[in-house]
């Protein structure tokens, strides 16, 4: 587990920084959404990630249901979010903020499969 957060921070980190450095998004991740947005996911995985370690231990029909139950969550979450988002904010930051929140999402499902995949193996 310690791996675990210690490589989601790091990627979340990049995440960050990334933002910063493209010019045509750095407008928007200089606002208090991106930050949001990054933190948000870094939890939001950590926390499934815990969802499934523990249902590892359990049965492997458990340990499918938990990734795949940690995927469907991290969808429905996603499409909340940028719902919300688009129409309680809006405005000029609507295209980078569904962009960076796929990027987000994408970065964040990739870690935490790849690392399920290391546990379902040891």
């Amino acid at each position: 587990m310690k791996a675990f957060i210690q490589t989601s921070v790091l990627v979340n980190l990049g995440l960050y920084a990334l933002g910063h450095l493209i010019p045509a998004f750095s407008e928007f991740a200089a606002t208090r959404a991106w930050a949001m947005l990054i933190v948000g996911y870094a939890v939001l995985t950590l926390l499934l990630f815990g969802w499934i370690v523990r249902a590892a231990t359990k049965s492997p029909m458990q340990f499918v249901t938990a990734v795949n139950g940690a995927t469907a969550a991290k969808m429905l979450t996603s499409l909340a979010i940028v719902t919300y988002y688009l129409v309680a904010v809006g405005g000029v930051h609507r295209i980078p903020f569904a962009l960076g929140l796929f990027g987000a999402f994408a970065a964040n499902t990739f870690l935490l499969v790849a690392s399920s995949q290391k546990i379902s193996h040891g």
